[in-house]
């Protein structure tokens, strides 16, 4: 039986790379913190076993030309590397779980590809877990770099085994619950935390989401729908503000990290926007959620689903696979990506999926 245990999702101050170095002193930094929210924490009343950080926590958003393999090459890190050796000691320290990501991440199978990588530390100091993004917008490629395993599709797969759902949807099972991380964007789609939970996730980590999604409430509707349709804890942390080189700050992701429970309803967050490091915690009762999941009742959704006709639904492609498996992207990423997108646009059209608009409402 696992007794209920606190959750920790911190929101640090932003500190953009500037060289290698650099993710390792935000590590120690971030860690300082960490010892401060894993205290208070505590006050729930139940010792902390999960503490979250969101994308970019480590890195900021790194000023890079996608494509210049020289300074791809410069920024690149590898998983475990001194970021995830530095973040072992604070789980053996804490006896916790840390879960984080790192961008621009080497792998041995793909020497001239990088990926966006999230990834768990159990509490010895092991990474027990990596997932690498599989979706993202236009322009993550186009601005940081890195890229997704459908671009590769065919040799990823073959890569990690043969089995979509263990390669695009691992799930860490562990002594605190299975765990599944969905990186930023992802969140935008319903699919991946679905992949996620059909791969037995029960405590979805969904790090991070920029403006003006958060203003709008897009970030609040999208993890509270993901716990509710998963029956999943949501743990979502999101950026600090940015510290500029000359010691100002700018926020472009708004903050309002959250926790979310499986009924969908908002149980911490973080309402007003703040300067400093952040935190919020709440307590996780994992046999309680076991049982609302099992229960032959209203609430427990997967028993109902009828997964032939749901398929029919993704039976012909959109977005084109293996697109950088010949030779990896060269400068101007994102020009081809906005060309990508707008051919799936119109082939969308062309199925009659999306209807454009008449010429009279589009002047106007």
């Amino acid at each position: 039986m696992t007794e209920p245990y606190a959750v920790v999702a911190v929101s640090p101050r932003t500190i953009t790379v500037k060289e290698k170095g650099d993710a390792l002193r935000n590590v120690r930094r971030i860690n300082e913190f960490i010892d401060t929210a894993v205290m208070v924490g505590e006050w729930q009343g139940a010792p902390v076993r999960l503490v979250v950080l969101p994308e970019m926590a480590i890195q900021g958003m790194i000023a890079n030309t996608p494509g210049n393999r020289e300074r791809e090459r410069h920024f690149a890190v590898t998983i475990p590397g001194p970021e995830t050796d530095e973040l072992g000691k604070k789980a053996r320290q804490l006896d916790t779980y840390i879960a984080a990501e790192l961008y621009m991440v080497k792998d041995e199978d793909f020497p001239d590809r990088y990926f966006n990588v999230a990834f768990i530390i159990d509490p010895s100091g092991e990474v027990v877990y990596k997932r690498y993004k599989a979706t993202s917008d236009a322009y993550e490629g186009g601005m940081l770099g890195n890229m997704n395993p459908h671009d590769i599709w065919d040799e990823f797969i073959e890569s990690r085994g043969g089995d979509v759902m263990d390669a695009i949807f691992p799930v860490a099972r562990t002594e605190i619950g299975n765990i599944g991380i969905a990186i930023c964007h992802e969140g935008v789609y319903p699919e991946v935390v679905r992949g996620l939970a059909m791969n037995g996730a029960e405590i979805i980590i969904r790090p991070t989401l920029i403006e003006p999604a958060i203003m709008q409430g897009g970030w609040e509707i999208q993890n509270r729908a993901h716990a509710l349709f998963n029956a999943a804890y949501v743990v979502a942390p999101n950026l600090g503000p940015e510290v500029r080189e000359d010691g100002s700050m700018q926020d472009l992701f708004g903050g309002r990290s959250m926790i979310v429970d499986p009924r969908g309803t908002i149980v911490a967050q973080q309402t007003g926007w703040t300067s400093g490091d952040s935190f919020v915690c709440t307590t996780i009762d994992l046999e309680a959620l076991r049982r609302h999941r099992i229960a032959n009742g209203l609430h427990n959704q997967f028993k109902d689903l009828r997964t032939e006709q749901y398929r029919a639904i993704y039976d012909r492609p959109i977005y084109p696979k293996n697109q950088y498996a010949a030779a990896p992207p060269a400068e101007g990423w994102l020009d081809r990506e906005k060309q990508t997108r707008a051919r799936t646009i119109e082939l969308l059209v062309d199925r009659g999926v999306l209807t454009p608009p008449s010429r009279a409402t589009d002047e106007h």
